[in-house]
């Protein structure tokens, strides 16, 4: 009966946050001042989905301040995980990227447009690095971006092998990289899955990784080495909530 309880509550809560999308995209669109207000109402869709599958979310770790350029890189397990960006990591960033799947949403364009959220498409090589040389200047102004390690949810509990798009507007801009650990999200509501059960979802900021010294043709190694960093951060959270 508990399993048949808890996805129910998970499947309503998904339900009802995808049938108010449009609303929240709306709210976006038209009725922010700015970003940072579009930002707001994103992480506001993910409330109630949160609280009716009671779950809370634990952050740790110094973000990095306004002005301070750089690229925030994460790992994702599961749709919980995206919620815990959207109310604990988004309010430190000033623009991100998103899968464009999210581009489906009505009005999702401008919504995404007013957020200075970037639709990533996936699987074209020449439309992401001309994404990329976009936002490269808004990194060198100080901009803090947000940009998915993996580059997709895992469905996993570990964190899996980074793409080298972060990496790539670091070195190009010649800003640090801010690690970002989640984790708990895959055992509270596994990709795939409905079932929601009751508990925590963790976020660890970890310190800036520099980015000096590093040229393109090392973007690989750099990948690498922010994976690891996530994948220790990631183990300090696992034996802390006692997995």
């Amino acid at each position: 009966m508990g399993a048949l309880i808890e996805t129910w509550r998970g499947a309503s809560a998904v339900a009802r946050w995808f049938l108010g999308a449009p609303v929240m995209a709306y709210r976006m669109a038209y009725r922010s001042a700015d970003k940072y207000e579009a930002h707001g109402y994103m992480a506001q869709s993910f409330i109630p989905l949160l609280k009716k599958c009671r779950i809370t979310i634990e952050t740790s770790g110094t973000p990095p301040a306004r002005g301070a350029g750089c690229v925030v890189s994460h790992n994702e397990s599961s749709f919980v995980d995206v919620a815990a960006f959207c109310t604990d990591v988004l309010p430190h960033i000033d623009r991100f990227g998103a899968a464009e799947l999210y581009g489906r949403i009505p009005l999702a364009g401008r919504a995404f447009q007013k957020a200075a959220g970037h639709l990533v498409p996936r699987g074209n090589r020449e439309g992401t690095d001309c994404l990329m040389a976009e936002i490269v200047p808004y990194l060198q102004a100080g901009d803090r971006v947000g940009w998915g390690g993996e580059g997709r949810l895992s469905g996993k509990d570990e964190v899996t092998r980074f793409k080298v798009g972060a990496s790539l507007l670091a070195i190009r801009a010649e800003v640090p990289i801010y690690p970002v650990a989640f984790y708990g999200g895959h055992h509270i509501m596994p990709l795939g899955s409905y079932r929601a059960r009751p508990g925590t979802a963790y976020v660890r900021f970890g310190d800036p990784i520099p980015t000096d010294g590093f040229t393109e043709d090392r973007a690989r190694d750099l990948a690498d080495y922010v994976q690891s960093v996530v994948t220790g951060m990631y183990a300090d959270l696992k034996r802390e909530a006692g997995r």
